[in-house]
């Protein structure tokens, strides 16, 4: 999957669709993401309670 990156004021965005959020199981009116970096890897999983 290709994205492209939105720009918002002086910050980029990636505005994710419907479908990655489910696939995450994320509701991102409640929920929140982990997100770590690995050189050149972004990793984001669904926070962990």
């Amino acid at each position: 999957m290709k994205k492209k990156f939105t720009k918002i004021g002086n910050s980029w965005a990636m505005l994710f669709t419907k479908t990655m959020l489910e696939m995450l199981d994320v509701n991102p009116e409640q929920e929140q993401v982990e997100i770590e970096f690995d050189k050149k890897v972004l990793r984001m999983e669904k926070e962990k309670k």
